[in-house]
């Protein structure tokens, strides 16, 4: 089933319908004789927040740091404070700029509404909401966004000869539904409105240098007229044809012309045309089949049977929660990565500024899924969003750390300034960010063998992460230590504040970011990185087992272990390539793993006694999505589905958009997330390896997923599974043979296995792939 139907309301925006090109994006809401359509830029943030450079610590560095090694992160904390002060920052919290409403289109249809329901086509990108008037006859408005273009497209449907109104308006902007402290940006915007041929909005924000201008153009095919701060349009509708209407979204304030042509299509069947051979390609890369069954009729009751636990039904919510969650990415990728609500808008305030959080947010959420599920294209926007601020994380790296190369914030939107910071948050000593890019671009090259991704700009981006940490870095009684440290966002028990020494996720990422560069510099033609981060990693402390017998947190075991808390940072050496110091069957790596494993199920068990929205514990949907994915790298299958069935049933909305909380605040990361862990349970994959149905359930007996990529260069065209055995078809994409290994690839398979390949029987579990599909079965041997 790809089209949906829902008969649940939507009195906000945070229960809309969206669409989205990419690059724009519109939401509607409210009674269907009243339809709000709220409408967003992917570049339009409102420059209403302090811009200014990251706090000069010089002053403070070494009080701060002997008190963090002496295990005093409360005198650390206060010479945080003095630092801060000195450098001209208060007591409150710098926002990153929001991402700004840059208009809302109201339609109102006479007749009232005696039955309305809404559908959704996540493949095409299409939704509509369709109504039964007070005297029983049809009506429909139905859009689409073509992908990536700056425009909506809509089709007013009416059974009777009807006249609706369209308004164009900057709109008030409804409140969010959990009020993070972000400050209200509609003071700082103003907009005017004109009529005639073409309603037109333009809404300003900022002045001087940080000024940003949206424009918003609206053709029905009739005349607009102004009418105080709206411009109105009559549409007059009937039976036998559509009335389409195009909507424009530009910024002038980037270049663009507002005078473009508005060419509205001849024909809805046209719009669907289109958007099948634009989107489609995208949204069919890669679906799931796991035979989900329900009689279900619509999401709610498709939902209601999951959670009375009709298993059919819950794999069919796990399959809509695929299809729906690549589609709510890709509709939100455009120059741009999703931001924490894609590229929806709806209010002045939005949760967290609806910015970039980049340590975990943006990774294990909104791009979890992109390179795995057949997209690894869309992982490159992340580029987009922080090359163009290399100067930014050299003044981060100085003024905090004192250290040269690059600092990338937790936090950005439209600077790369690490002034986003409070004493329970300080954000600015999180050091993952620049090597955890480099590990999504790694991924991207090692999926697609595209050498030309490594450019000059991303050269120097990964220079600048290894001179930071060459740099910044501390040596003590010869070990390197990282300090302070920050492990997002969690505070070890018992201390009043998280500031602390080497997170164990900094000392991961540092090692990923030496294996990333290494890939990077191999495709560049230039080793030259590499015996530098070999000589910074030489004296990095090792990973630790904490004294419960889990993954430790924090290096330093003068930290003690805080399970109770929603992120699991601790497991990214499980998140992509599997860290060398947990693979393979020593004694070193198996003690690992085993901690690893503790933390997966202590995670789990805390977050099960509770599992509904704060003060409950199913909070942020993006840390089960690291759980799961450590769970699948580990072989636990059952911990892995309880993340995906929690994230499944929890987050998604009857309108198949997600949340941040079991059931509350609209946001992108479960979208992400779920195709990311789901896909890691099928298929994992190393540079040389390719691992089948690691981690897949006993409750998905039979299945099959397309269109999968693997590290080597590989796409997974499909993967079958039933109790008796599996079969895929893997070939190595074009211009990827040298990512090719010299002994073949090595299968890793969950069980023994009688192995055919292309129809003969195999000796071993190497495989020789080329740029013809080979067809591969399994036969489950008898345990």
């Amino acid at each position: 089933m790809n089209t949906f139907v829902t008969a649940t309301e939507a009195p906000s925006w945070e229960e809309g319908l969206i669409v989205g090109s990419g690059r724009i994006g519109a939401v509607a809401y409210g009674p269907a004789d009243a339809i709000t359509i709220s409408l967003a830029h992917e570049r339009y943030f409102l420059p209403v927040n302090p811009r200014p450079d990251a706090p000069d610590l010089t002053p403070v560095r070494e009080r701060l740091r002997d008190a963090l090694l002496s295990g005093d992160a409360d005198v650390a904390s206060e010479a945080l404070g003095d630092g801060v002060r000195a450098s001209g920052y208060d007591d409150g919290l710098i926002w990153t700029d929001p991402l700004g409403l840059c208009a809302t289109l109201t339609i109102r249809a006479p007749g009232g509404v005696a039955e309305s329901q809404r559908t959704i086509d996540p493949l095409l990108g299409e939704v509509a909401v369709e109504w039964t008037d007070l005297e029983l006859r049809r009506h429909a408005l139905r859009l689409i966004a073509p992908h990536g273009g700056e425009y909506v497209l809509l089709a007013l449907e009416s059974e009777p000869e009807s006249t609706s109104i369209i308004e164009l308006g900057l709109g008030a902007g409804a409140p969010a539904s959990f009020d993070t402290g972000v400050p209200d940006a509609s003071a700082a915007v103003s907009a005017s409105v004109d009529g005639g041929a073409r309603g037109l909005l333009v809404a300003d924000a900022g002045d001087g240098s940080t000024a940003v201008r949206a424009a918003v153009t609206a053709v029905t095919g009739t005349q607009w007229q102004v009418d105080g701060d709206v411009t109105r349009s009559s549409v007059q509708t009937g039976p036998g044809a559509s009335r389409l209407v195009r909507v424009d979204l530009t910024l002038p304030s980037n270049g663009h012309s507002v005078e473009a042509a508005c060419v509205v299509p001849a024909s809805w069947d046209t719009v669907r045309s289109e958007q099948r051979q634009a989107r489609c390609p995208l949204t069919g890369a890669s679906l799931l089949d796991l035979r989900g069954t329900s009689s279900a009729s619509r999401t709610e009751d498709l939902w209601a049977a999951a959670r009375a636990g009709d298993d059919g039904a819950r794999r069919g919510v796990i399959e809509a929660a695929y299809l729906s969650g690549r589609a709510n990415i890709i509709a939100s990728t455009g120059e741009l990565p999703p931001t924490l609500q894609g590229v929806w808008q709806g209010t002045w305030r939005p949760a967290w500024s609806a910015d970039y959080t980049l340590n975990g947010n943006v990774q294990n959420g909104a791009m979890a899924g992109m390179t795995p599920t057949g997209t690894p294209e869309l992982a490159l926007s992340l580029l987009n969003l922080v090359l163009p601020h290399l100067d930014d994380y050299r003044d981060n790296a100085r003024l905090v750390f004192g250290a040269e190369g690059m600092l990338l914030p937790s936090r950005m939107s439209t600077h790369g300034r690490a002034d986003h910071f409070a004493e329970q948050y300080p954000h600015l000593f999180w050091t993952g960010c620049g090597g955890w890019v480099l590990r999504i671009v790694a991924d991207v090259v090692a999926t697609t063998g595209d050498r030309s991704i490594v450019d000059d700009r991303v050269w120097e981006l990964a220079e600048g992460v290894l001179r930071f940490a060459e740099t910044a870095l501390l040596e003590v009684d010869g070990v390197r230590r990282i300090v302070p440290s920050y492990s997002p966002e969690n505070t070890p028990e018992g201390a009043r504040v998280p500031l602390a020494t080497d997170a164990t996720i900094d000392g991961a990422i540092l090692r990923d970011a030496a294996r990333a560069t290494a890939l990077l510099g191999r495709a560049r033609g230039d080793d030259s990185l590499d015996e530098r981060w070999s000589r910074v990693l030489r004296d990095l402390q090792p990973y630790r087992v904490a004294a419960d017998g889990t993954l430790a947190e924090w290096l330093d075991p003068q930290w003690s272990e805080n399970i109770a808390h929603r992120h699991a940072s601790q497991l990214y050496p499980l998140w992509y390539e599997i860290d060398p110091a947990f693979d393979g069957d020593g004694e070193e790596a198996t003690r690992l793993r085993a901690a690893a494993s503790a933390t997966v199920r202590n995670k789990i068990a805390w977050r099960a006694e509770a599992p509904t929205a704060p003060p409950g514990r199913m909070e942020m949907a993006f840390g089960l999505v690291q759980v799961g994915m450590a769970a699948a790298a580990l072989g636990d299958a059952a911990a892995a589905e309880t993340c995906v069935n929690w994230l499944a049933v929890e987050h998604w909305s009857p309108a198949l958009t997600t949340t941040h909380d079991a059931g509350r605040i609209f946001n992108l990361d479960a979208s992400g997330g779920l195709p990311g862990l789901v896909a890691s349970m099928l298929l994992g994959s190393s540079t040389d390896s390719l691992s089948v149905l690691p981690a897949l359930p006993a409750t998905w007996p039979r299945g099959s997923v397309t269109g999968l990529r693997a590290r080597g260069g590989l796409a997974v065209d499909r993967l079958d599974w039933e109790p008796q055995g599996a079969s895929f078809t893997v070939r190595r994409l074009p211009g990827a043979g040298w990512l090719a290994p010299s002994a073949g690839t090595r299968m890793r398979l969950p069980r023994a296995a009688a192995i055919r390949v292309d129809g003969e029987p195999l000796t071993g579990t190497q495989l020789n792939i080329g740029g013809r599909p080979v067809r591969v079965e399994l036969e489950w041997l008898r345990d």
